[in-house]
């Protein structure tokens, strides 16, 4: 066995510590979109978002606080956490448009059979560090029609994306730096994308 790999109890008491904040923060950001997309305010529908939003918590909170990932996610104090929230109620309300102008787009494209439908890969490397940054720009570009995140490894992120033009914002860096506002990361350069029509092309 190989003991450097061992902890105290001491240092898994701290580590867990530092694990709150972060589940705070990802259990009130799933809580707050599944009342978004709920259309409810019965106490049933918030009693089930509460279970559903802390079961997630729970079933990922090794993936948020892995052994590797210490240095970006330490930081992460109650202060943070109450700025963080409050920065959320800006970026929600705007995602929501987007999400909304995406439908638009993505319908317009469907039923109009004279609009070309070119999908594309892009992968770009993001200047984020911190995990709970990371997952949310990945959830975000899910939830936007038109772009799926196909993969998310080492800061780099590999998408699906039905037209191009439905990918701008990534490619300009727009939602990258929308999302880093809120979890107080550093503005960052556009990307740098590359284009492909397959995987294979990519690599």
């Amino acid at each position: 066995m190989n003991k450097g790999t061992l902890k105290s109890p001491k240092s898994r008491t701290r580590g867990m510590g530092r694990r709150w904040p972060v589940a705070i923060l990802e259990f009130v950001i799933l809580f707050l979109f599944w009342l978004i997309f709920a259309h409810h305010w019965e106490l049933s529908y918030i009693l089930v978002g509460v279970f559903a939003a802390g079961l997630v918590v729970f079933l990922t909170s090794d993936f948020l606080y892995s052994s590797g990932s210490h240095t970006r996610n330490e930081e992460i104090t109650f202060g943070f956490l109450f700025m963080s929230i409050l920065r959320l109620f800006v970026y929600i309300p705007w995602l929501l448009f987007n999400i909304v102008k995406a439908n638009i787009n993505v319908a317009t494209i469907i039923l109009d059979p004279r609009m070309p439908i070119n999908p594309v890969l892009l992968r770009f490397k993001t200047q984020m560090r911190r995990d709970i940054s990371l997952v949310t720009l990945a959830n975000s570009i899910t939830l936007t029609p038109g772009t799926i995140t196909v993969d998310l490894n080492d800061n780099t992120y590999t998408i699906h994306a039905l037209v191009p033009i439905t990918a701008r914002d990534l490619e300009t860096g727009l939602m990258q730096n929308k999302v880093g506002y809120v979890f107080g990361e550093k503005r960052g350069s556009p990307p740098e994308v590359l284009r492909a029509s397959s995987l294979e092309k990519l690599e």
